[in-house]
């Protein structure tokens, strides 16, 4: 991502915070959708309060990126996409398998709309990834959009 763009996307991030929607929205242009990253490895639910969070502040959909081989927390993400879907953001839920940032770069580049990738911990984004892929690793840098990685102490409330 180029440090143009980057800044225009902290400076929407301030504004929303802030309570200026309409001036952040007005800054992304366009782009309306936020992808949020999980897995059966490492799965925590907290990550999609923070992404619905910053869907309902920036007026965005929500991407589910689901990497799974078992679906072990299907029920769970359903239940997610229901409370979205009550606060009026609509969702859709992609499954995957493999490596994770291999996922989310395959999922950004064709969907150019995602202004945030959320993901719950900084382990996510090794999932299944094989030690020492530089051509993966030069990809990562090149990532279109803010990474945001939740904590689950960091996690904000749904207001």
């Amino acid at each position: 991502m180029n440090s143009e763009r980057f800044d225009e996307l902290m400076s929407a991030v301030t504004f929303a915070q802030s309570g200026e929607h309409e001036s952040a929205r007005s800054i992304l242009k366009g782009k309306d959708r936020v992808l949020t990253a999980v897995s059966d490895i490492v799965f925590d639910s907290s990550v999609f309060s923070y992404a619905l969070n910053i869907c309902k502040r920036t007026r965005s959909a929500l991407d589910i990126l689901y990497l799974t081989k078992a679906e072990l927390h299907m029920d769970e993400i359903r239940s997610f996409v229901s409370r979205a879907a009550d606060e009026g953001i609509s969702s859709i839920i992609t499954k995957k398998d493999g490596c994770m940032k291999q996922a989310i770069l395959d999922y950004t580049a064709k969907q150019r709309a995602v202004i945030f990738v959320v993901v719950g911990t900084t382990l996510e984004l090794d999932i299944e990834c094989k030690a020492g892929e530089k051509s993966l690793s030069e990809a990562w840098k090149r990532l279109k959009c803010p990474l945001v990685v939740v904590s689950k102490g960091e996690t904000p409330s749904v207001a």
